[in-house]
């Protein structure tokens, strides 16, 4: 029975036969064969070499482990990082909701003037407000309504550490009369 064909150089060609006396090479120079009783020796040092090799060693299992622990230390390390900036930005996040609410109650319920005020919200946020004049004196005479720069900084305690988020802007109010 011919199993395959091989190509050899320049137009050569070769035959392997399997049948019940072995295996042979047929070559149109020479025939190379195996006996069976060859071939049952090579086969069973073939089967013999694969169940040597059927396991893992101890030091195989003991480096894949050390592997293995070092990438989920890795990953658990990347996952906490991940976390720990979520709530840092949901935190910034809810500051910023904050400062923007304080500053949209100036002129509404805070009237608009030279004054410095303090406060915290329930959630443990604290606040701090400045509004001050905008501009140098003489320009602040020659404008007919007053300007002020109006600062919002919202603060909180993060671990060890002190966090804020301020917003400044310019609103216009009632001009400052000098005295």
């Amino acid at each position: 029975m011919v199993v395959g064909r091989l190509r050899m150089m320049a137009g050569e060609s070769a035959h392997l036969v399997m049948g019940a006396a072995g295996i042979s090479l047929h070559h149109s120079r020479a025939v190379f064969s195996i006996g069976p009783r060859r071939l049952r020796k090579c086969r069973r040092l073939v089967s013999h070499a694969r169940r040597q090799q059927a396991g893992f060693t101890l030091v195989e299992v003991i480096v894949a482990l050390a592997m293995l622990s070092i990438g989920l230390t890795v990953l658990l390390g990347l996952i906490s990082s991940s976390l720990r900036q979520a709530a840092d930005a949901e935190r910034m996040a809810e500051a910023g909701s904050l400062a923007q609410s304080l500053m949209a109650e100036i002129g509404v319920d805070l009237p608009i003037s030279l004054q410095e005020r303090d406060g915290h919200f329930a959630n443990g946020y604290r606040w701090h407000l400045k509004m001050s004049p905008y501009g140098n004196a003489q320009e602040q005479e020659e404008w007919p309504i007053g300007v002020y720069t109006i600062s919002a900084e919202v603060e909180w305690r993060d671990s060890e550490r002190r966090r804020s988020y301020a917003l400044t802007t310019l609103r216009l109010g009632p001009r400052q009369v000098r005295q």
